[in-house]
């Protein structure tokens, strides 16, 4: 009799419930909680799957906090240690695991969000980090972050949502009253994930009974059930590792039926220009988030949510409510970090390039002790950023964009497309003034350096490229001056060709004429002439090479 009423009345159809994960809030400004990385023998959909996840669900628990709060997450690594030695950039250290809070603005040093210290098997580290009291509500999450076996990982389903709360009365009354729903996109690629769990010599991750593309809070195809006519907030989280674009949409929902989806925030940051009609597919990127305002006018009506051509949910309306009014304009509060850089002069020297190419950032492979660029607390920091088909994630600094990063540079980065019948893409999705973490595609964005010192690591979303190298640091300096490093001319990984060709193609020729300047029956100022019109002809083919 329940199931039936709640069928009617939220819209609920035949397939599986959206799975509501289980919740931590904090209490009194303080948030504890235990996170446990472990093996887990889940079946989905068919799909006996061998992995490790955060507290034994895919995805793990969602966290809630509010500005000013301090967390204190016990994060235990329970794995078993397989001897996956961490070999760098390489896929290795299998069963070492750590954390990242994707998307908050905290310290990216210990005890805090340090990505580059490892949690050995069988032991654990207390995360200890303190909100700043402006932080911007939004929302983020949370996954391993070991270099070597982080693709791994992510890929296997640990990942969980991590909320910033708004405090009472900061929000429009349409937006604050509005019931919420969590998505928890998953990217799965077993087959892959199975090739980078044999380089990484894990002999755990496995899979059988059939395959799996995309799961939404640790389902297939769940059915998501709100009112027919109420704004429902949809706080969407891509849990990506792969180069995968989410071409997010709501079929049906605009433009059959009178309804409006409504751009409300990205990447945990709110938009200025609230409510933002999206007018088309929403193309977020690889571990972007976006929230949504969605309403859907039809009673007992059910809308594909789609992935490109791939339906990964659906929304079954219930029961229709006395009509909703359209959302009202409205511009946060933006707090110092978020200070609008649109019309404010660059520091000195604090132009930077960034470039993602191959496997590299800048023409580099991932070094502990490389540094890519240097700032300072205080200064007006611009990057270059090109960074197509690699999206680009900084920690620690959310930036603003600028200019470029057009919409079409991530439409064709959707295996899902079914050869481009897909819609169109939104495009006013990604605007000059908006703010991310995660962005893809090439054009120039900005930050300021306000609060916290030490590294800030950027790097390839596509998980599998940064556990081979692709990543990088940039350091926060109390004072000045800013230090870009600029491309290289050449890769590292194309240096390298170079010199094994010239090893393998002149190296003959060197030796050959060695040996027939030994056998030369001539005096010695001869021979060593003609060894020397050889290492000129040696030299001269180099450009000819190149």
């Amino acid at each position: 009799m329940l199931a039936t009423l709640l069928a009617v009345v939220f819209g609920l159809g035949l397939g599986t419930p959206l799975p509501v994960m289980p919740s931590v809030s904090s209490i009194n400004g303080s948030l504890e909680i235990t996170v446990i990385l472990e093996r887990a023998i889940l079946a989905i959909n068919g799909v006996t799957l061998k992995t490790r996840v955060f507290n034994q669900t895919i995805p793990g628990p969602t966290i809630r906090v509010r500005p000013g709060d301090e967390m204190k997450i016990r994060f235990q690594n329970l794995l078993v240690d397989q001897g996956s030695a961490y070999v760098h950039n390489q896929f290795s250290a299998a069963d070492e695991s750590n954390l990242h809070f994707h998307g908050l603005h905290v310290s990216g040093e210990l005890p805090s969000d340090d990505s580059m210290v490892p949690v050995l098997p069988g032991e654990e580290r207390v995360y200890m980090t303190l909100l700043p009291q402006d932080h911007m509500p939004g929302t983020h999450w949370l996954h391993p972050h070991r270099h070597g076996s982080t693709a791994l990982q992510l890929a296997g389903g640990a990942a969980a949502a991590l909320i910033v709360e708004d405090a009472p009365g900061t929000l429009p009354a349409q937006v604050e009253g509005a019931p919420e729903v969590i998505l928890v996109v998953m990217q799965i690629d077993l087959e892959t994930t199975a090739r980078i769990a044999s380089r990484a010599r894990d002999s755990w991750f496995s899979s059988s009974g059939g395959r799996l593309t995309t799961l939404v809070n640790g389902e297939v195809a769940p059915t998501i059930g709100v009112r027919g006519g109420e704004w429902t907030r949809f706080r969407i989280v891509y849990a990506g590792w792969l180069a995968e674009v989410l071409n997010f949409d709501i079929s049906g929902c605009e433009k059959a039926l009178l309804a409006a989806r409504m751009l409300e925030a990205k990447d945990g940051i709110y938009i200025r220009d609230f409510p933002r009609m999206l007018s088309g597919y929403a193309p977020i990127p690889v571990g972007g988030r976006a929230d949504l305002m969605v309403r859907c006018m039809a009673p007992h009506t059910e809308y594909q949510v789609t992935w490109g051509a791939e339906r990964i949910a659906t929304v079954s309306t219930g029961e229709l409510i006395p009509s909703s009014l359209d959302l009202e304009a409205w511009s946060p509060r933006y707090p110092a970090y978020l200070e609008d850089l649109q019309t404010t002069e660059t520091s000195p020297d604090c132009s930077c390039v960034t470039e993602l190419e191959g496997r590299t950032v800048n023409g580099h492979l991932f070094e502990e002790d490389f540094i890519l660029h240097e700032s300072y607390l205080g200064a007006v920091v611009e990057r270059a950023i090109t960074a197509r088909s690699h999206p680009y994630h900084q920690h620690v600094y959310p930036f603003q964009l600028m200019s470029g990063f057009e919409n079409n540079d991530r439409r064709d980065n959707d295996n899902r497309n079914n050869n481009n019948n897909i819609g169109t893409s939104a495009g006013n999705y990604d605007l000059p003034g908006d703010w991310h973490d995660t962005i893809e595609g090439q054009g120039v964005v900005r930050y300021k350096p306000a609060a916290f010192t030490g590294k800030v690591m950027l790097h390839c979303h596509r998980l599998d490229h940064e556990d081979e190298g692709m990543m990088s640091i940039e350091l926060v300096k109390d004072s000045g001056p800013c230090v870009c490093r600029s491309p290289s001319l050449l890769p590292t990984w194309a240096i390298i060709i170079i010199v094994v060709v010239l090893l393998l193609v002149l190296g003959p020729i060197i030796i050959l004429s060695y040996h027939r300047w030994r056998r030369l029956a001539a005096p010695v100022e001869t021979r060593c002439f003609y060894f020397l019109r050889v290492q000129r002809h040696f030299w001269e083919q180099i450009p000819v090479i190149l």
